[in-house]
């Protein structure tokens, strides 16, 4: 009585220090979760004390879902179970809370000890509820998650199997390296069985466990059961592939061996940090994929695929979308999009009429709608007055209305209600992308109607593309217009090849690019000077050299430049196929090529005159000091990939006016 007395009194403080300030600025749970047992016949009863919930203002009915780890390697989801242990000692028992619908902080994980003497202990095994219903997908090995993933706190992963052989192993893959490759990390795992999840530093090595296999049954399940199974069939090196392209899929690969009786169910509970970095993921499906594979000529690999979405909140009607990240380089057709739309009735009562009105981006096509599966299984109405069916209609360009007629999905305030995942639904469907993507993000949502209450409105489902940076190379022109009368002298074309860089087709955004640009260009120069008389030794018809007059001198310059250049610009996408930028450059003029000829005008004993014409020696100029110069840039073509024709102006104080026209890909 007392004790009781203590937790009433516990509740009761805090309730007036949570609920009497902003819940918002509590953010750290401080209330002393704890369990309470007792004695129930031979079996012994479990009662958490944790926290009171916090509902949303306005928002759904607030409700807790459990883990329950007792200690001897058996599991339980209940609010308050029942377990017989079946051996005499002492245990330690942990829960797992998750808070649904609530504003308040996620719950501390409450542990305790039970002993139990010979009078509670039971040699013949009693199964929960749990674990009964626990391989609903293949019967032999699956995976089940206790939470979706809220990047920077935890999960849960329960793998059950029931080995085929006295021995087998365990392959644990996670963290996909398209999505986010360190998003999971392992904490701990139990080890009821003697097992130890070993890290796979080098997956090849594994190819030695796949030499005969000749098949592999395949599952999939999210929260509940998808109800997939794929039977595949392997000959010569198929399944060497098959499973080395699989594993080759993840980042993180673990392996742990099992031992036990045949047929008979062991638990192995795998607990994960979840990385703040996944936030930048939010909404996507993640994929943790489990391989047993039983030791033993004959038996094949069974596999089973475990869809996690990464969310912000623990609301279980939302909206999923794989894949979530998009390479914009390899959209060469159209993608495929797989969506999720999950719901729950948290009422009491059954709800018989569930609406999903959804809608989508204009960059994807909704008459290419194709239904993967759903849950309350059911199958298409054939008439307007059909019961215990669904339809769906397009309504518009961006939205697919699905109905769920006459069902019966009973709500997480049910007292007879056994399993949480009954109160769940969901549908999976696919949808096709239109064929040329701009580089922007696709965001859907959906809302959910349960029979004649208000809407409830998901979370936008967003897939964007992956952030990269799209290198180029140009080639084509140069030419400087100088002015005719400049003293400089006649400038000549030459040839231009660049190096560049910028973020991947950025979509009505400005962004910056920056080059590495080498051209050529020449400069010729020539002076006559008519009147110019004097006497140099040239040689005469005989080849001697001897003294002779000339009257006129004709001077020539050939010079020949790199112009080496670091353009950086800010651009701006108007269309797919018109793009600008203003910018600077910096550049710098090396001179490779210096030749300077003098033509003497000679005269000849009858007063005809005769050219002779002498190299002369000249040093190459030093480098120029850098220039700065401003520039403006035109491209049509291919604004985002692909090929594109240039034409680039840019001023400076030495040459005036440059013009630079080049052919560009961008890659």
């Amino acid at each position: 009585m007392k004790k009781q007395l203590y937790w009433a009194f516990i509740i009761f403080l805090y309730q007036t220090v949570c609920f009497g300030q902003d819940s918002l600025l509590v953010r750290q749970d401080t209330f002393p979760s704890a369990i309470t047992t007792s004695i129930v016949g031979d079996r012994i009863q479990f009662t958490p004390i944790i926290r009171p919930l916090m509902p949303i203002p306005g928002g759904r009915q607030a409700f807790y879902t459990y883990l329950w780890d007792f200690g001897d390697g058996s599991f339980s989801t209940a609010e308050k179970p029942e377990h017989q242990y079946q051996q005499v000692g002492e245990y330690d028992v942990s829960l797992y809370v998750v808070n649904n619908y609530d504003n308040g902080p996620r719950p501390k994980k409450p542990k305790t000890k039970v002993k139990v003497e010979s009078k509670l202990a039971s040699i013949v095994p009693i199964p929960n509820s749990f674990e009964d219903h626990f391989f609903k997908s293949n019967g032999i090995f699956q995976i089940f998650k206790n939470a979706d993933a809220v990047p920077g706190e935890d999960m849960s992963l329960v793998i059950g199997v029931k080995p085929l052989t006295k021995k087998g192993k365990i392959i644990l893959l996670t963290n996909e390296k398209l999505i986010n490759p360190n998003g999971f990390i392992v904490a701990n795992q139990s080890q009821y069985y003697q097992e130890r999840l070993i890290p796979v530093v080098n997956p090849k090595e594994l190819q030695t466990l796949w030499a005969h296999v000749n098949g592999v049954s395949i599952t999939q399940s999210g929260s509940p059961d998808y109800g997939n199974r794929e039977e595949l069939s392997f000959k010569d090196r198929e399944a060497i592939s098959f499973f080395t392209n699989l594993i080759d899929g993840y980042k993180t690969v673990s392996q742990y061996e099992i031992e036990g009786e045949l047929a008979s169910s062991q638990f192995s509970i795998v607990n994960l940090d979840i990385s703040p970095d996944m936030l930048a993921d939010t909404n996507a499906i993640v994929t943790v994929t489990g391989i047993y594979l039983a030791e033993g000529e004959g038996e094949n690999p069974v596999i089973h695929k475990l869809d996690i979405p990464i969310i912000k909140s623990h609301d279980p009607n939302k909206m999923s979308l794989r894949p979530a990240l998009l390479d914009y380089r390899l959209q060469f057709k159209k993608k495929k999009l797989t969506y999720k739309v999950q719901f729950q009735n948290d009422g009491e009562g059954d709800a018989k009429d569930i609406r999903l009105e959804m809608f989508f981006p204009e960059q994807v096509d909704v008459q290419s709608f194709k239904l993967l599966n759903l849950y309350p299984q059911c199958d298409s109405c054939l008439t307007e007055t059909d019961l215990g069916c669904y339809t769906y209609e397009f309504k518009g360009e961006h939205q697919i209305n699905f109905h769920f007629k006459g069902i019966a999905l009973p709500g997480t305030a049910s007292p007879t209600l056994t399993d949480q995942d009954s109160s769940k639904g969901f549908i999976r469907f696919t949808l096709q992308s239109h064929k040329k993507l701009q580089n922007k993000s696709l965001a859907s949502y959906t809302d959910i109607f349960f029979d004649k209450n208000d809407p409830i409105r998901t979370n936008k489902s967003v897939a964007r593309f992956r952030p990269g940076l799209s290198p180029f190379v140009s080639i084509g022109l140069h030419t400087p217009t100088k002015p005719e009368d400049d003293e400089l002298g006649k400038l000549t074309k030459g040839l231009t090849i660049g190096l560049g860089i910028a973020p991947i087709a950025p979509y009505r955004k400005p962004y910056w690019q920056i080059e590495l640009f080498a051209s050529t260009f020449g400069n010729n120069m020539s002076q006559s000077f008519a009147n110019r008389r004097g006497e140099i030794q040239a040689p005469d018809e005989k080849g001697n050299l001897v003294y002779q007059t000339y009257n006129a001198v004709d001077s020539t310059a050939k010079k020949a430049y790199v112009s080496l250049q670091i353009p950086v610009q800010i651009r701006y996408n108007f269309t797919r196929y018109l793009s600008a930028g203003v910018g600077a450059l910096v550049k710098t003029n090396l001179n490779y090529k210096n030749q300077q000829q003098l033509t003497y005008q000679l005269m000849n004993a009858d007063g005809t005159q005769r050219p002779y014409t002498v190299d002369v020696k000249t040093a190459k100029e030093p480098r120029s000091a850098l220039l700065l110069s401003p520039l403006v840039d035109l491209n049509i073509g291919r604004a985002y990939l692909g090929p594109a024709l240039g034409l680039r102006y840019h001023f400076d104080k030495i040459y005036k006016n440059n013009l630079n026209l080049y052919l560009m890909w961008r890659l």
